[in-house]
């Protein structure tokens, strides 16, 4: 019972965002009683906090790390499996500063996994300079901060896209973006093989 709550409440929340629904829309839509709901989550705190420690268990069974660092050239195609993982919670990271504020335990947390997130980014950069594909860091600290950029680009990408009203399910433009980020730094031996670097953007001469 409490997965069918868990999966309802994720549903309810991405609908209508966490903080326009209660727990007793949550009831209505499983048809069971509050009470039989708040037996299994005393409030809504409670099925938050489950709901975060859901998310990670998600994201760990998607071995986001080990597939960047073992899988040659797939890494823009394991950038479009977190952002898969992100519309399945997409209510959490279109409301993060929101909920991270009203449950500080949470905050903490993510706080954490978001400084384990930034730390595969740094590496994977880090990596790619040592293959070839990436130039020497330009300036102390650049790719430090670039793997910042792109964990912002992906963790707000549901939030750009509530702002600037686009209503795009998909995920090209967000792959095109980190690419543009990243593009500047490739290397030219990397640009002289003529291949494709970055789905849907050439090479300059």
């Amino acid at each position: 019972m409490k997965k069918k709550i868990i999966q309802k409440a994720i549903e309810l929340f991405n609908e209508r965002g966490y903080f326009d629904v209660r727990m007793r829309d949550i009831s209505a839509a499983l048809e069971v009683s509050v009470g039989s709901l708040t037996y299994h989550f005393r409030s809504k705190e409670a099925l938050m906090d489950s709901i975060y420690r859901y998310m990670l268990k998600t994201l760990e069974e998607l071995a986001i790390s080990d597939r960047l660092f073992q899988k040659k050239g797939e890494e823009l195609e394991v950038a479009a499996v977190y952002m898969s993982y992100m519309q399945q919670f997409r209510f959490f990271f279109q409301d993060t500063l929101d909920i991270i504020r009203t449950y500080p335990k949470i905050g903490e947390r993510h706080r954490q996994q978001v400084a384990e997130e930034i730390n595969i980014i740094k590496n994977l950069l880090y990596t790619q300079v040592g293959k070839g594909t990436l130039v020497a860091e330009p300036a102390p600290g650049l790719y430090d901060t670039l793997a910042e950029v792109i964990w912002h680009t992906l963790h707000f990408w549901f939030a750009r896209q509530a702002i600037l009203g686009d209503t795009n399910p998909g995920w090209d433009d967000a792959i095109k973006t980190i690419g543009h980020l990243v593009y500047p730094y490739i290397s030219e031996e990397r640009k002289a093989e003529g291949l494709e670097i970055i789905p849907g953007i050439e090479v300059l001469e």
